[in-house]
């Protein structure tokens, strides 16, 4: 070859000897990664603070565990969670920083009241929406949280409640009115005509502006249907969390082209409550309260630090207000109503003792008065127990102290009971689930079964409540809670006097009401219509 040819023959051969070089770089790369997870996965199950709980090697080695049962399958994880108890006692491994207990005598540790610090897992939070973080139902930390929900606590007291009760009647009565009309007209999707209730009046009490669902001719829009999307996604978005950050990207017109009533929502959240908002803070003087006190008025008038009187911050509060407040809300109305329509002896048992309050079906007494008859007492408290409120594990995280386990459990029926310790190690999360509390046989005979009677028996409420999870326990509890009871007995009143005598159950059976998986909230089987009435 002469000294002419070779250095075109070396310029051809460089692209391939660059490509081969990246080649070998990339299969490095990928060697190196695979050792990293072989080590991980090794650390995890042998050398990590959780390696000596008993669990599946799989969950404890890496992700994929909840990830095949929660993404893949669905929110069908707690279900693998009671199997996973079965067999490996009270307290289990479900993934390489979780555990999980279905011991209610330990529930007071792990859901600790006062200045014993309770985290939230941040895997649990990494599926929120940004903004929500900002709230006090998103925060994390407990020193912020705590500083965050002082001021929320006193606006959803229950003196605050009973106070702006007359809007809840006023709302009931508009739904009764509502539906009475639609008599007729078709089947009705429950859920929208409940939501449409719960959203009118969590936005009129907390933000001073109703939805105005409620006045609207029919049933749509209303908060429904986004709420089941953006619960839906909450599974994956916790294993790719950078997913949020994508989809908070899209442009709200782009939204209104792939769905309207999503649309509506988030322009709720991101544009109206920020207006809104800005609207306050411009004209607040900082000393009185122009009309009505609006959860806004009461963190712009507070002690809080500046910082925490911004609007991103404001705005994201009330973003984690209207979610939480509205979807189980809506759920727990849906089931309350079908136990009664599917059961007669119910049904006339508790239109007996409220006849004795209500001479005017219309003219509901306050709430005070109607928490107080024993039968619907225990009405309300049996139809939350079933619903399970967030049906899904709730973990915490005990900065401060290690948690100490002692405890017994029969591995099969027909063995002897077997004692065990434990101890969580600070940093870890530990957490329970509504579904599985609420399903405890020892605590609840024949828990699938709706028995409100189980409330008035020797241990009556004051026992059994120990164990209701639907709102959650501890200094984390459900802040709106309070809110929620009233709206049960005043709506639920309104509706067994004045709307049940003329509505019927249409092509529904307890299988579209009843628990069967975890979107945030308890959901039916798939492929369900929900609660659909005439």
């Amino acid at each position: 070859m002469s000294s002419a040819t070779r250095p075109e023959t070396e310029a051809a051969a460089h692209p391939y000897r660059a490509g081969a070089i990246w080649q070998h770089l990339l299969l490095h790369l990928v060697a190196c990664y695979a050792i990293y997870i072989v080590l991980l996965f090794l650390y995890r199950i042998t050398l990590h603070p959780l390696a000596g709980f008993p669990g599946p090697k799989i969950a404890g080695a890496s992700y994929c565990y909840e990830f095949w049962f929660d993404v893949i399958r669905q929110g069908r994880y707690t279900r693998e969670i009671v199997k996973l108890h079965a067999r490996y006692g009270p307290i289990v491994r479900i993934n390489p920083d979780e555990l999980h207990c279905n011991d209610p005598a330990f529930m007071n540790e792990i859901y600790a009241s006062g200045n014993r610090k309770r985290n939230k897992s941040k895997h649990f939070c990494a599926s929120f929406p940004s903004d929500t973080r900002m709230g006090a139902g998103g925060t994390a930390d407990h020193s912020l949280h705590r500083l965050r929900i002082s001021e929320v606590n006193r606006f959803f007291s229950r003196s605050q409640v009973i106070e702006l009760e007359d809007l809840i009647q006023l709302n009931a009565q508009k739904l009764c009115d509502k539906l009475l009309a639609y008599r007729g007209c078709g089947p009705l999707d429950a859920a929208d005509a409940f939501n449409c209730f719960t959203t009118d009046t969590l936005t009129e009490y907390c933000f001073g502006n109703s939805t105005g669902f409620l006045d609207q001719p029919g049933w749509e829009p209303n908060y429904n249907k986004p709420l089941d999307v953006f619960f839906s996604m909450v599974h994956i978005l916790r294993h790719f969390p950078w997913l949020t950050y994508l989809m908070e990207r899209v442009p709200l017109p782009a939204v209104k082209v792939i769905s309207t009533n999503i649309w509506q929502l988030l322009h709720h959240i991101k544009v109206e409550i920020p207006q809104q908002i800005q609207s306050m803070q411009d004209n607040f003087d900082g000393n009185t309260f122009k009309g009505r006190r609006t959860i806004f008025l009461q963190l712009l008038n507070s002690n809080l630090p500046a910082q925490e009187k911004t609007l991103e911050r404001l705005a994201g509060e009330a973003h984690t207000i209207l979610v939480g407040g509205t979807g189980s809300t809506t759920t727990a109305l849906c089931a309350l109503t079908y136990h009664l329509l599917s059961n007669p002896p119910v049904r006339s048992k508790l239109t007996a003792e409220l006849s004795t309050v209500m001479s005017d079906p219309a003219k509901p007494p306050c709430w005070s008065t109607l928490e107080r008859l024993p039968y619907f007492n225990a009405f309300v408290h049996e139809g939350l127990r079933l619903m399970h409120g967030s049906s899904q594990r709730l973990p915490r995280v005990a900065t401060e102290e290690d948690l100490v386990y002692e405890g017994s459990w029969k591995p099969s029926p027909t063995s002897p009971s077997t004692n065990v310790t434990y101890v969580v190690p600070r940093g870890y999360a530990i957490g329970m689930s509504a579904y599985i509390m609420h399903s405890d046989e020892s605590i609840f005979p024949n828990a699938s079964e709706f028995i409100p009677e189980r409330w008035f028996h020797q241990k009556g409420e004051k026992d059994l409540g120990r164990y209701l999870f639907t709102f959650a326990k501890g200094s984390r509890q459900c802040v709106a809670m309070q809110l929620a009871y009233a709206e049960f007995y005043i709506c639920m009143a309104a509706l067994t006097m004045r709307v049940l005598p003329f509505m019927e159950l249409y092509q529904t059976k307890l299988s579209d009401i009843e628990y069967d998986h975890d979107e945030v909230i308890a959901k039916p089987k798939r492929g369900s219509k929900g609660f659909l009435s005439t």
